[in-house]
């Protein structure tokens, strides 16, 4: 049975760009190679100054070019392609070899997470040396083993929220975030989890989001 895996994996390639703007969070949407093309990372950005970030990602010694495909009022899309130096560093030929199943990949000034399918332990272990080899970290935070739970598949809950918007969601209610009054801040509870306030706080909206449409709005509609 295939393994889900949970894993700090950084720093990612641009790390230097991306610690020009340190409230932005990176979620990747794609990452591709044709043959002996360079690896292109598309990502999705936000929560910070776009023109300092791309500014930064003409100076990143990682990134060769970059193109801003998607501009939205609090987000854009960009298409990464890595330099050489960019190209030691990628884990992605890694996760091919291994058939490693990307499920969400996020980075921020701070650190990337790996949300992933591994088929084996072993690939586990081959993800964990490839890193150290191309001097990243590796830190295992949770595996489990995939198992259908209340008619659902894959890593969503039966709710609509993924791992991420899970673990904010419950972290702000153990750390007393909506208690009135707040035992914590927005802050204290993004400290906890490692990221940032602007990031945290998406979460946090697009997890009671979709709480809301699959229990309340679900039952009200019925």
């Amino acid at each position: 049975m295939a393994l889900i895996g949970r894993a700090e994996v950084g720093p990612p390639p641009g790390q230097a760009a991306l610690e020009a703007v340190p409230d932005m969070e990176l979620l990747f949407e794609d990452i591709r190679s044709l043959e002996d093309e360079p690896w292109r990372m598309i990502i999705w950005a936000t929560g910070d100054d776009f023109e300092r970030y791309e500014r930064a990602l003409t100076a990143d010694p990682e990134i060769d070019t970059y193109d801003c495909l998607t501009e939205l009022p609090d987000a854009r899309l960009y298409r990464l392609e890595l330099s050489a130096e960019g190209q030691r560093k990628t884990l992605h030929s890694v996760s091919v070899e291994e058939d490693i199943t990307i499920i969400r990949l996020t980075a921020t000034a701070e650190r990337e997470e790996l949300l992933a399918r591994f088929p084996t332990r072993d690939a586990v272990v081959q993800l964990r040396d490839g890193s150290l080899e191309r001097d990243r970290e590796f830190t295992l935070l949770n595996l489990y083993e995939e198992e259908q739970v209340d008619g659902t598949i894959g890593f969503e809950s039966k709710y609509g929220t993924t791992t991420a918007q899970r673990e904010a969601l419950l972290t702000a209610l153990e750390k007393g975030y909506f208690d009135e009054p707040r035992k914590a801040t927005l802050a204290t509870v993004a400290e906890e989890l490692g990221i940032s306030k602007t990031a945290l706080s998406e979460r946090l909206r697009r997890g009671q989001k979709e709480l809301l449409l699959n229990t309340l709005a679900r039952q009200h509609s019925q």
